[in-house]
């Protein structure tokens, strides 16, 4: 969660308590619905692909681009997906120019473990040759408008990014990678979306906007795949959680994932 200086009066947040404790948010959604989503793909002609997502007011731009190298020695086989995410100043009064914020590096790493622990990706296929070239695709990840809830429109748009790119493809000859002259997808495996639910006092809800969020005790993210299973869960701030409530509202984060991928239908975002 971020480190915010910006104050929220007295009288709203007595306000957000009060909606809260009816069942009722200050934008007027009900406890677990999410901010109308927007998504256009392919906006950039400089990326493989790319993605531009509203969540509400958020929004994040994502481009995806790729180099060859060497794969790892644990894997020698299998290409590299790496996520890197940026707060744009503009995005906020609260963001400012200078060395990546320790915010950003956690906010790609939970989207890199939400693509990652899926197996979203077939890196196998992005392999040119083992041992000696393999693809490495960088998925770029701007937060262009902070309005609440970066991490669940971050993980929007690197899905929709990854689906909507092509690539060239390669062969290895005379010891080289070279094009073979053709232009390909990547194959998308799995699409898992993330789910974060915010926690103020007793009361939890999902897809906290920037009210709930600057002054919600904590949050947890659910990465969840198609299989309706949780890949990866990362916890925000200094709320408490029983037992018994991570399992309720991770099987929530499963039917609300569910309901979502199919409102969404990302995999129309495939470049042909």
């Amino acid at each position: 969660m971020i480190d915010v200086n910006q104050i929220v009066s007295s009288l709203e947040r007595n306000y957000i308590l009060k909606l809260l404790k009816e069942g009722k948010r200050i934008d007027g959604r009900g406890l677990f619905e999410f901010r109308e989503i927007k998504i256009t793909t392919n906006f950039s002609p400089k990326a493989e692909g790319s993605a531009d997502v509203f969540l509400g007011d958020t929004r994040v731009m994502c481009g995806i681009k790729y180099d060859i190298g060497k794969p790892y020695s644990d894997n020698p086989d299998q290409g590299v997906v790496t996520v890197m995410s940026e707060y744009v100043p503009i995005a906020s009064p609260m963001f400012e120019s200078g060395p990546p914020r320790e915010d950003s590096i956690q906010l790609a790493r939970v989207v890199d473990r939400g693509i990652r622990h899926t197996n979203c990706v077939d890196n196998k296929k992005l392999c040119i040759e083992p041992f000696k070239a393999v693809y490495i695709l960088f998925v770029d990840c701007y937060m262009m408008d902070y309005f609440g809830n970066l991490t669940d429109a971050a993980a929007i748009a690197a899905i929709a990014a990854l689906l909507s790119a092509k690539i060239p493809g390669a062969k290895w000859e005379d010891d080289e990678a070279i094009w073979d002259g053709t232009i390909n997808p990547i194959t998308i495996h799995e699409i898992p979306l993330s789910i974060t639910f915010g926690r103020i006092g007793e009361t939890i809800f999902t897809d906290p906007n920037l009210s709930e969020e600057l002054i919600m005790d904590g949050s947890i993210a659910f990465a969840v795949d198609e299989k309706k299973q949780i890949t990866s869960i990362q916890k925000y701030g200094s709320a408490t959680w029983t037992v018994d409530e991570i399992m309720e509202i991770s099987q929530k984060a499963i039917e609300i994932a569910d309901d979502l991928r199919k409102k969404l239908n990302l995999r129309q975002y495939v470049r042909k």
